[in-house]
């Protein structure tokens, strides 16, 4: 249920890095298109390096996380 009282579904519903869905208990951040949980920084990060240890998926994740050109 949303905050509305209307149920969301699961492509509404919003999902963390590891795919679980997000819930209203703890703190949750966002950077740019990517959620997670404050107790998964660690992991967050980690999950960030490994995706970007793949030259060619590394300006994609950039992207996602809100990399843009200037000028």
């Amino acid at each position: 249920m949303t905050n509305l009282g209307i149920p969301a579904s699961r492509e509404l519903a919003k999902r963390d890095f590891l795919d679980r869905p997000l819930t209203d208990q703890g703190d949750v951040y966002c950077l740019g298109e990517f959620w997670y949980r404050q107790g998964d920084a660690a992991e967050f990060l980690q999950f960030l390096q490994f995706m970007c240890l793949n030259q060619r998926s590394a300006a994609g994740v950039l992207r996602l996380m809100g990399a843009r050109a200037v000028g």
